[in-house]
């Protein structure tokens, strides 16, 4: 029922705002054969959105093969009076688009204090976005916080709408403690993660035996699994219903989600079904992890039995980066930035924001295909000190829009 209310209240707020529906769409060039469009994003090393650059200075390639590049545009906050499609190495034209977010509130796998903290950067976010215009969708399923609309003048609207969220994701504080991570490789059948579980059970509850624990580290691991999976696969059905109504819409397509992360699970079976639909909409995925600094891992952070876990038992060196990988790696996948480990939310929020308001879009010709498939694309500049953030490539299928 959530997913249906979401999809009824995006779709009449995109018959609704008459801004989205003035939003410039992308150019569409007649040729004798078709061209792929890839919008990027130019950063210098220090995160800071890169604008001025020309076609000449970019190269795109298609499967590793260097393709012509036949149209190029460039979108910024302050627009020049030029024409929208120039030949190749001419002058950069600049256009001002619409961005059309939605920011996703995962507030099932986010608590009430992690949300608190991250609050004061969101709004902040809306009112930059407030007072460039745009669309915003924002979506939190567990808060039942569903708003969109044109975002110019409405900042008021999406502060009213945050402050309606409530974190609910409670940690664990149970007698014996399993992270999702460690959970996965529990049910995997990875030895030195059980016997990590099993000292630690053992620490916290000393009336239990090294058998036992063991018993109740197999018995406990799918439970924690189970739990894990359905909160993730919440944040995808999110997801989904997001690209569904971004696919709908002209404009600079992005995804903000706000979360603690989940872990990168083995059996997941359906991130890559997520990427696939995210490259479909043309809609990367943000993500800011609402943690923040990670100091003491979760289980070190909290006096279970007033027993300090020893090295051996508390969780791994790697354990924070590993609770949050599956949604840094959704991030990667679909060309996104993650924002981690990090107190400093606004300077990361500025980050994405550069992404919606500054960045470039090149056509060019793709070569003749045998079959239907993925096609990498990889788009380099030869200016010096640049990184660029660009969708990984696109389905070599009339059905599906490139």
């Amino acid at each position: 029922m959530r997913r249906f209310a979401l999809v009824a209240l995006l779709t009449f707020a995109s018959t609704q705002d008459s801004s989205a529906q003035q939003a410039p769409k992308p150019p569409v060039f007649s040729a004798s054969t078709s061209v792929v469009l890839v919008d990027f994003v130019v950063t210098d090393g220090k995160d800071r959105a890169v604008a001025g650059l020309s076609a000449r200075d970019f190269v795109v390639k298609e499967d590793g093969q260097s393709r012509p590049v036949v149209s190029f545009v460039a979108y910024a906050d302050a627009p020049r009076p030029q024409g929208d499609v120039v030949p190749p190495g001419g002058p950069p034209p600049v256009s001002k688009a619409i961005a059309v977010t939605v920011l996703f509130v995962d507030d099932a796998q986010i608590s009430a204090q992690q949300f608190y903290r991250a609050k004061p950067a969101l709004k902040k976010l809306i009112a930059r976005m407030s007072e460039r215009g745009g669309v915003l969708a924002l979506a939190a399923p567990r808060s039942k916080v569903w708003l969109a609309r044109g975002v110019d003048g409405n900042a008021a609207v999406f502060d009213a709408a945050l402050d309606r969220i409530e974190g609910r994701w409670i940690q664990d504080q149970s007698d014996f403690p399993i992270t999702d991570a460690e959970a996965f490789a529990v049910e995997r059948g990875n030895p030195w993660v059980e016997a990590r579980i099993v000292k630690r059970f053992v620490a916290l509850t000393p009336r239990l035996d090294e058998g036992s624990a063991a018993i109740a580290a197999r018995s406990r691991a799918p439970e924690v699994a189970r739990a894990a999976r359905l909160r993730r696969d919440d944040a995808y059905n999110t997801l989904t219903t997001a690209f569904d109504w971004l696919g709908q819409l002209p404009g600079r397509h992005s995804v903000i989600l706000v979360s603690a992360g989940f872990a990168e699970d083995p059996d997941d079976s359906r991130q890559q079904e997520v990427v696939t639909r995210s490259l479909r909409a043309n809609a990367p995925v943000h993500f800011l992890d609402a943690r923040g600094l990670e100091g003491l891992g979760k289980l070190q952070g909290v006096d279970f039995s007033r027993v300090p876990l020893s090295r051996d038992a508390g969780e791994t060196p790697f354990a924070s980066l590993n609770a949050a990988e599956g949604a840094a790696s959704l991030a990667r996948e679909s060309g996104g930035i993650s924002i981690q480990n990090a107190n400093d939310l606004s300077k990361g929020l500025t980050r994405v924001f550069d992404t919606l308001t500054t960045y470039y879009v090149l056509g060019y010709e793709p070569p003749a295909h045998s079959k239907k498939g993925f096609r990498k694309i990889k788009v380099e500049s030869t200016a010096k000190g640049v990184h660029i953030l660009a969708r990984a490539g696109y389905f070599d299928d009339p059905l599906i829009p490139r």
